[in-house]
């Protein structure tokens, strides 16, 4: 058991030097200038564009509310009101 833990610490410094080796080459890659990350175009969402999407969500969202509340007053019901009954019947 103890010989498994030495194991363990020897192979951490190589582990922890590899993984700021490589946390270091990404950055490096990250802050050159002349990538194509420079290049995409500059893009503008209106809300216009968003009103679709917005309508959309709003629709779906009107049929599965009264759907979901439905099913949520059933469940708790279920769970709710055998407890209730057996609480009177025991009074």
């Amino acid at each position: 058991m103890i010989q498994c833990l030495k194991a363990k610490k020897a192979l951490l410094f190589p582990m922890v030097s590899g993984v700021f080796a490589a946390g270091s080459s990404v950055v490096a890659f990250a802050s050159e200038s002349g990538g194509g990350a420079g290049n995409l175009p500059n893009l503008a969402i209106t809300t216009d564009m968003l009103s679709p999407l917005v309508e959309g969500v709003m629709s779906n969202v009107q049929v599965i509310l009264p759907v979901g509340l439905g099913l949520f007053a059933i469940f708790l019901g279920i769970r709710i009101i055998p407890g209730l009954v057996s609480r009177f019947v025991k009074m």
